[in-house]
């Protein structure tokens, strides 16, 4: 009975990462066609921008999929991995800027976009620290407890930042293209290497072949994730194919997740 409850609390999750990757899949198409038909100079390129993402987005629900028919066992993260996927994925908000400036369509305030964008952003790179803590030992209850603060204080941050308004350029306010994102791309530099310490701390105390693959898998998936939300293609490219194999290295290191 508890198995199964725990089973239904992770169903929205999956159930918005699907919707989610549709989505993205058709906005990403239907701005290729129009690209494509008008014979827009490099189109390819700007396509490239937002390609990596999609296959973030993929490997990660995939992998939650996997996970939940191979694992029965409880762990941190079978909390962890439902929520940090959640907010990747909802980093792909970063495409509607173009995908309504290319077809006049307009799903989201450009506002909103750029709220969502960083409160995922924040809230994701937030999940990595807690998947890295964990090592020290983390009690379940307080760990979600200490997860919806941080969800909490990240939508705050989100809501309180300046935004870039005054402009009709939709592409201007996508995130970091304006200077009030100076502060919030250092302060995700500087959550990620907070992280990144913590797990080369974790992996100095416990050299056991799982701690070393499992470290390595999250410090891939950061790294990746940092770079895919980037403006420019080849950034965006590496970020994706990091980010893929950090998922595949999390399969294989993650027998007794969930």
């Amino acid at each position: 009975m508890p198995e199964r409850r725990r089973r239904k609390q992770l169903s929205p999750s999956l159930c918005l990462q699907l919707l989610i990757s549709i989505a993205y899949s058709a906005m990403l198409v239907h701005m290729t066609v129009i690209l494509m038909d008008s014979r827009t100079e490099g189109w390819f390129i700007q396509i490239m921008v937002y390609l990596p993402q999609l296959a973030i987005i993929v490997s990660s629900l995939v992998l939650l999929f996997i996970l939940r028919l191979r694992h029965r066992t409880h762990s941190v993260d079978s909390t962890l991995l439902p929520a940090l996927f959640t907010f990747i994925a909802l980093e792909s908000t970063m495409i509607m800027p173009l995908y309504s400036e290319i077809t006049g369509i307009t799903l989201l305030a450009p506002n909103a976009v750029v709220i969502i964008e960083r409160f995922a952003m924040l809230s994701a790179a937030m999940i990595f620290v807690f998947s890295a803590v964990q090592y020290y030992g983390t009690n379940a209850s307080r760990l979600r407890l200490y997860i919806s603060a941080t969800i909490g204080a990240a939508a705050f941050i989100a809501l309180a930042m300046p935004l870039n308004t005054g402009t009709t350029d939709l592409t201007s306010l996508m995130v970091f293209s304006s200077s009030y994102d100076a502060m919030l791309l250092i302060a995700l530099i500087c959550i990620y290497l907070v992280s990144i310490a913590t797990y080369i701390a974790a992996v100095a105390k416990d050299r056991s072949t799982h701690s070393i693959s499992r470290a390595s898998a999250f410090i891939l998936m950061m790294v990746g994730n940092f770079f895919s939300v980037s403006n420019e293609p080849l950034p965006s490219v590496i970020g994706g194919a990091v980010y893929i194999i950090g998922i595949i290295m999390l399969s294989f290191s993650s027998k007794n997740t969930f």
